[in-house]
């Protein structure tokens, strides 16, 4: 029997990006902790995200790798704590925000994140983690939307940790921030997307929300 939950605020339109401050403060954000790579940095994106939340970033992670490994996410994590930081907003593709879902797990959780590997159960450890804003700027992973995170840990392990608890509050989908992504990434982050909508189609899993979405997903 499929059961069928929708838990993240979506905001998605040209310009979304000016909901940032007041989403923000909705979520009892004073001091965020804004987590990103060195490609949108460089792009000028973390800039243009910093502006539209109005109020001065406790802190700024931007060095996130494509592979977020636990090593990188504990250095995070001790930033986020020494800057008194009250929640996350993840900017970027499916590294960062899957980064940033990590932080969260690390600062109200014990270490290792091995404890929480999906495979061994880990589920069921998993409480609230600080709120966390997910502003996607590639079409690829759908991370801002899913319940699970990725990263290698320090157990040589690439392991996937999985909880409704580590699903953002909220989603920012402003399509502007896509337009200057290289051709090659969007490319790439399109043809991702085509395959998590495929892979809807074929899971045996019954979702009809779900498939239609991934047939017009297909067909777009």
């Amino acid at each position: 029997m499929p059961v069928i939950n929708y838990l993240t605020t979506c905001i998605f339109d040209s310009g979304a990006l000016k909901q940032l401050a007041g989403t923000a403060k909705k979520l009892g954000m004073t001091r965020p902790f804004i987590v990103t790579d060195p490609g949108i940095k460089a792009a000028g994106i973390l800039a243009k995200v910093e502006d539209a939340l109005g109020v001065a970033a406790a802190g700024v992670f931007a060095e996130t790798v494509p592979n977020p490994t636990e090593k990188q996410t504990k250095e995070a994590a001790a930033a986020y704590k020494a800057c008194g930081a009250d929640g996350l907003i993840a900017l970027g593709g499916g590294s960062s925000m899957d980064h940033a879902k990590g932080i969260g797990l690390l600062v109200s959780h014990d270490e290792p994140l091995e404890n929480y590997a999906a495979i061994t159960g880990g589920a069921k450890k998993i409480g609230k983690i600080p709120p966390l804003i997910a502003i996607p700027t590639t079409s690829g992973t759908g991370s801002e939307v899913s319940v699970g995170l990725v990263l290698v840990l320090e157990n040589g392990r690439k392991e996937t940790i999985v909880s409704p608890n580590l699903i953002p509050a909220t989603a920012i989908c402003d399509p502007d921030l896509t337009l200057g992504l290289p051709a090659g990434l969007t490319a790439a982050t399109g043809m991702d997307a085509v395959t998590h909508c495929i892979e809807s189609v074929l899971s045996p899993t019954v979702n009809p929300p779900a498939e239609g979405i991934a047939y017009e997903g297909v067909f777009r």
